[in-house]
């Protein structure tokens, strides 16, 4: 089977598979991120956000971040593959979200390269950790709704699927590079009015889209928040990895995090497990494909 085809029955099952658990349901309730049932009768749209003004300021005289944000610009076009994308198979038609290099192409070595093809088809649906219930990656959650908050030294990200990430703004050394986290250790410092997030202890499994981008545990990632004015929020990431890609490279939102009403529930029962009857599905394809027997039921 082609790795086009391949690529689009791979869409199609996760697709099936996230619309059956909690984690679309939170990309599904963004305010502003809406399926072709938006305008149905009796779905409650949120308000438009409040006219624009300067940037916020906290007693310290920093950007305040505080609220809620979507980047995702009304669609989830790139949940599925970070670069240029056409539409098809339900799948929205999406612009690169690499601005550097300027081909919007990932730097990929050839090995690597042929490792997130390989993610890429069909058969191979089941390996993505998102379609089990665990961790999104960095980057993965930009394209949902999330709240910014702050407690003491603290930047506090409350994202979807409970992610919650606690970033210190006042320690300089990471952890001992024995301790590897899913979404890494992350510190915090300003640099202007620009927030400035250095990731580094990764665990190396997750996945940046359903496409099978990926790096290693060796990563080291930059996050660059820079508030435009009250409503607009400028996201930028730097994935540098020698063992995956030629340069560094770096990623944005499909548009600026812009301040919404945001309808996810955060504090809600995660059920990504419950009724997930498709995760079941891809394990047979698998399982049939690496010549296993499956013992899903």
């Amino acid at each position: 089977m082609g790795t086009r085809t391949g690529l689009r029955l791979l869409i199609a099952a996760l697709l099936l598979t996230l619309n059956g658990a909690a984690a679309p349901a939170a990309a599904q309730d963004l305010g502003g991120a809406a399926g072709p049932d938006a305008q149905a009768p009796g779905r409650r749209l949120p308000p438009p956000p409040a006219p624009t003004g300067p940037i916020p300021r906290r007693a310290d005289g920093k950007p305040d971040l505080t609220g809620a944000w979507d980047g995702s610009g009304g669609v989830l076009h790139n949940t599925v593959i970070l670069e240029y994308h056409p539409g098809g198979f339900g799948i929205q038609a999406g612009k690169t979200l690499i601005i550097d290099p300027a081909d919007g192409i990932i730097p990929y070595q050839p090995w690597a390269l042929a490792e997130r093809n390989r993610r890429r088809d069909d058969s191979n649906g089941y390996e993505d950790q998102v379609g089990h219930c665990e961790f999104y990656d960095v980057a993965r959650t930009h394209q949902f709704g999330k709240e910014f908050m702050f407690s003491g030294n603290n930047f506090i990200v409350n994202d979807t699927q409970h992610i919650t990430r606690v970033i210190p703004l006042d320690r300089r050394e990471h952890l001992p590079s024995g301790i590897r986290l899913w979404l890494g250790d992350s510190i915090g410092r300003w640099e202007g009015d620009t927030l400035v997030v250095d990731i580094t202890n990764l665990a190396g499994k997750t996945r940046m889209a359903l496409g099978g981008d990926f790096y290693t545990a060796d990563a080291h990632l930059v996050e660059r928040f820079t508030m435009v004015d009250s409503n607009t929020i400028n996201w930028t990431m730097t994935i540098e990895d020698p063992k995956v890609f030629t340069r560094p490279w770096t990623i944005t939102s499909t548009t600026p995090l812009l301040r919404r009403a945001i309808n996810n529930n955060f504090d809600g029962e995660d059920t990504c497990h419950e009724g997930n009857v498709d995760l079941i599905h891809l394990k047979n394809v698998y399982d049939q494909a690496h010549g296993a027997k499956s013992e899903a039921k």
